[in-house]
């Protein structure tokens, strides 16, 4: 059996629409202190494309892969599918495959594989402004403990270098 990466990434978007507002992050519920702790969001100073762009060549500069096969067109994507604009929104998948092989190598870190490659969204709000998201590295660091916060202090910084814009 095939499996088709659209398809994929199709069903987990649409699991996020189940589990976001159960979790308090849609509708009129303030999120509870602390529930976005384990999600970066940066305004960038450039514009979509421009940031798009910039992310790529600083993830390159920094030694992580970014194939053209992972990056999702999420507008595209869920407009042609349920016929909704939500507007400017993809995801570029990165890798660091040293940091992840180190990792994936040993049984008890398999499961993380659920997490690569890195993910960093770049979309634009209702203000007009475009920004980028990612999964906070430190804090599942912090959340797995052992080899995974070592690989979470060696590749933060390499994140944050990434999301320099200027």
């Amino acid at each position: 059996m095939t499996i088709n990466t659209r398809a994929v990434s199709l069903l987990a978007c649409l699991a996020l629409l189940v589990i976001v507002p159960a979790s308090g992050l849609a509708g009129s519920r303030a999120p509870e202190p602390g529930i976005l702790d384990f999600m970066i969001e940066r305004q960038s100073p450039l514009g979509f494309e421009e940031t798009l762009e910039r992310l790529e060549k600083n993830a390159k500069a920094e030694g992580w892969k970014v194939p053209s096969k992972w990056k999702v067109n999420f507008q595209r994507n869920l407009k042609k599918v349920t016929g909704t604009d939500i507007g400017p929104n993809r995801v570029l998948k990165m890798c660091e495959p040293y940091a992840a092989a180190k990792l994936l190598v040993k049984d008890q870190y398999k499961q993380l594989t659920a997490m690569m490659p890195c993910t960093l969204a770049v979309y634009v709000k209702s203000d007009g402004k475009t920004y980028i998201s990612m999964v906070n590295l430190e804090a599942m660091g912090k959340m797995y403990g052992g080899d995974v916060a070592e690989m979470a202090d060696a590749l933060a910084p390499q994140m944050e270098k990434m999301l320099n814009m200027e």
